[in-house]
């Protein structure tokens, strides 16, 4: 019995690279097909845990520029600056570099009379994930065809982890959209050339670095891809004219551009000391470090299995080259790129110092090159039918190939809307399984959707008296922002009437632990039958003592 190759036998030469027009329609494509899904979906979660801080900031940083055009003297002093920007009080939830906030006070300001008060925000972190999406299929069809570069992308945009979080106002795509930018046109430098090409990475290395602290370690990798390539000069330049930018973009480091990289590296450092972020992993609690293993356990059961599969397939890419160090072909180039960006985020996460918590946002940049991978995998696909059979055939048989890995992701994407970043999937059993496995299933407020919310002010009689859990200050911002009936009393106190909680277990201390484990919520979020969060008369089970703790 023959038996279908993969790859085209080195007879049948490959299809030629794509010409500038195809990929850039590709390209164009997937963007606009993107942001399509997601805007209609942009108010479905809940508002994070950190979002209204941050929409708070972007407040600030709207009233400064109002005032720098008024009186661009008094606006420019260094006191004034830092009460907008990088007010003391506000590191302690918010240690962030301004980049992001730029981003969104340009969009609430541009969209939110229109989108509303959210969406205005994460509008911002939406049109970036729709450009990355659109990066992908751009650069991946230049070097293993049309078919790869918009298998990328669709990879990419169908990760439910991922994708949820292009809904977020918040750090995370913003930093990876500018991160994968950074490599993939520094990479292109190197092998093409182009001055064009290493402007735009010095120009998205100094945004990454000023959107966040994990933007400052993007030089690592980078060096080490040089290093591979045997070129010094164009990191040094890169490296440059990215500490330029990243100074430009962060206006408190105008007046003390020593002080402002101090207070982000030590912020940053010592955030075991102010927040203790716990998790879950494997049925045991962590207090902000977890196992070593976790990422890697983390990315393997919260990918698709289709496009993981598509992903492994995709290194053999660099197994077929005569070299591993300096590959000739350019997709055996982009599987070693694409793995030396996954390496070094999972070696990263592996360190014993560093913090893993909230499911795996942390090392989110990770994800478009795993898409990468699963792009090069149908690309040789692609070739593979092509070479055996007429293009229509051909055509026909890409269709279903793909259909087979990436329809079911698309269906489970959409099943677990908008619980996007409480997605498992099958290896470890979805999310019925991951919380019988003892995996963390909510951690960022996501599930008190606008729908739950109304349902919550539905039951709660006027005036009642609501013990919040984990934090009475997230429903206290809720009611700032309009987002909650403002009659309603939040307190940290377990003697109140009625309970919130979110089911983020390693938070939970034991007495509300029993509770989420033996009492029926009046009403709830369930995935699966997994309760993210629920609302609970206290008065019914005789509640009393003293405070849990907590905000």
């Amino acid at each position: 019995m023959k038996r279908f190759a993969i790859s085209p036998p080195e007879s049948v030469e490959r299809s030629p690279t794509p010409k500038f027009g195809s990929r850039a329609l590709a390209a164009a494509a997937v963007t606009i097909i993107v942001l399509a899904f997601l805007l209609p979906e942009l108010d479905r979660p809940g508002v994070t845990w950190d979002e209204p801080e941050y929409f708070s900031s972007v407040e600030r940083i709207q009233g400064w520029v109002s005032e720098a055009i008024r009186d661009p003297r008094s606006a420019l002093e260094p006191e004034v600056i830092l009460a907008a920007w990088d007010p003391p009080e506000s590191r302690y939830y918010n240690p962030h570099p301004p980049v992001y906030k730029q981003g969104m006070a340009l969009t609430e300001r541009v969209f939110g009379d229109r989108s509303g008060p959210v969406s205005g925000y994460r509008l911002f972190s939406a049109t970036l994930f729709a450009l990355l999406a659109g990066l992908l299929a751009w650069s991946v069809s230049g070097a293993a065809g049309i078919a790869a570069g918009i298998g990328a992308a669709l990879s990419l945009a169908l990760m439910p982890r991922v994708a949820g979080h292009a809904h977020f106002a918040t750090t995370d795509v913003p930093l990876t959209f500018f991160w994968t930018l950074t490599v993939v046109s520094f990479a292109s430098f190197l092998r093409q050339g182009g001055g064009g090409r290493l402007f735009l990475a010095a120009i998205a290395l100094g945004l990454a670095m000023g959107t966040k602290f994990t933007g400052w370690l993007l030089p690592i990798p980078l060096l080490a891809w040089a290093l591979l390539e045997r070129r010094w000069w164009p990191w040094i330049v890169t490296l440059l004219v990215g500490l330029l930018v990243a100074w430009l973009f962060v206006p408190p480091a105008w007046h003390d551009p020593e002080g402002a990289l101090r207070r982000l590296v030590e912020e940053s450092l010592t955030r075991d000391e102010s927040i203790p972020i716990a998790t879950t992993y494997l049925g045991r609690i962590y207090e902000y470090v977890v196992p070593w293993h976790q990422a890697i356990v983390m990315m393997l059961i919260t990918i698709p299995v289709g496009i993981l599969s598509l992903a492994v397939i995709g290194t053999a890419d660099l197994g077929r080259s005569r070299t591993i160090l300096r590959p000739p072909d350019p997709r055996a180039a982009m599987a070693r790129l694409s793995l030396l960006q996954i390496g070094f985020f999972l070696a990263l996460m592996a360190l014993p110092t560093s913090p893993n918590h909230d499911g795996v946002r942390l090392f989110l940049p990770a994800f478009p090159f795993v898409a990468i991978l699963a792009g090069l995998a149908l690309g040789r696909f692609d070739d593979a039918l092509r070479s055996r059979f007429e293009k229509r055939t051909a055509s026909l048989g890409l269709l279903l190939v793909m259909s087979a890995y990436l329809l079911p992701a698309f269906r489970q994407e959409r099943a677990v809307a908008p619980y996007w970043i409480s997605y498992y999937n099958e290896l470890v059993g979805g999310l019925r399984g991951a919380s019988a496995k003892g995996m963390e299933v909510t951690y960022w407020y996501d599930a008190f959707t606008p729908e739950f919310i109304s349902e919550i002010e539905r039951i709660l009689p006027e005036g009642a008296t609501v013990m919040a859990w984990p934090t009475a200050k997230y429903f206290a911002e809720l009611q700032e922002l309009g987002l909650l009936r403002d009659d309603l009393r939040i307190v940290n106190d377990p003697t109140a009437s009625y309970l919130l909680m979110m089911a983020r277990q390693a938070t939970l201390p034991p007495p509300l632990m029993e509770v989420y484990r033996t009492v029926r919520p009046i009403v709830a979020v369930e995935v699966e039958g997994v309760e993210l969060a629920g609302l609970y008369e206290l008065r019914a089970q005789g509640s009393g003592g003293e405070p849990f703790g907590g905000e």
